[in-house]
């Protein structure tokens, strides 16, 4: 082949190499959030429990708990400690061989308006940790409040992993409006670190 054939073949390439890109990026565009492309070391995947997070009224004094169970029956154990009568359940199917239960609680509160969420999972990859964050809120000075004891709680499901758990709590006041007042509503954070129970 000549160098004038090969110069018209590469030109004639090209259209179609650019056509081709065009296809596949107005395709991947498309269809961004339908079609879930296969990661590698996609690290730790979290997901929601069906009913939590949930507050439950209580008659026991409950210290905070914060425990990664590892089986059916720690399962059942920490959902009997909080509630004795079994009306706190799980609705979703949890395989044990690949998965954890992520359990935090808030200690028995005295009155209404307290929640727990845990947040999200951080990799601390030089230490192989994972740091479980833990929003916990409360009702600020001067809110009005129900005196109800409860216990605020949450479940998540966590892939299995050799890796240490250990959570983060960051504490949110909910500051209440005045009606008198036209001032937003106002949130203070505070970071502390928990130790697992």
């Amino acid at each position: 082949m000549n160098k004038k054939q090969h110069t018209i073949l590469n030109m004639s390439l090209l259209p179609l190499a650019v056509i081709i890109l065009l296809i596949i990026g107005v395709g991947y565009f498309l269809l961004k959030g339908e079609v879930e492309l296969p990661k590698f070391n996609r690290g730790p995947q979290i997901k929601r429990l069906q009913g939590y997070p949930t507050v439950i009224d209580t008659t026991k004094d409950i210290e905070k708990i914060r425990k990664v169970l590892k089986n059916e029956t720690e399962l059942g154990e920490f959902l009997n400690t909080i509630d004795s009568s079994g009306s706190l359940t799980v609705k979703d199917s949890i395989n044990f061989d690949k998965e954890v239960v992520i359990a935090v609680t808030t200690s028995t509160n005295e009155e209404d308006g307290h929640k727990i969420k845990i947040a999200k999972v951080y990799e601390k990859k030089d230490e192989k940790v994972l740091l479980v964050r833990v929003d916990e809120t409360e009702m600020g000075e001067g809110c009005e409040t129900e005196k109800e004891k409860n216990v605020a709680l949450d479940l998540a499901v966590l892939t299995k992993t050799d890796w240490e758990i250990d959570f983060e709590r960051k504490k949110i006041i909910e500051e209440c409006r005045n009606e008198e007042e036209e001032i937003p509503e106002q949130q203070k954070n505070i970071t502390e670190s928990d130790e697992i129970n």
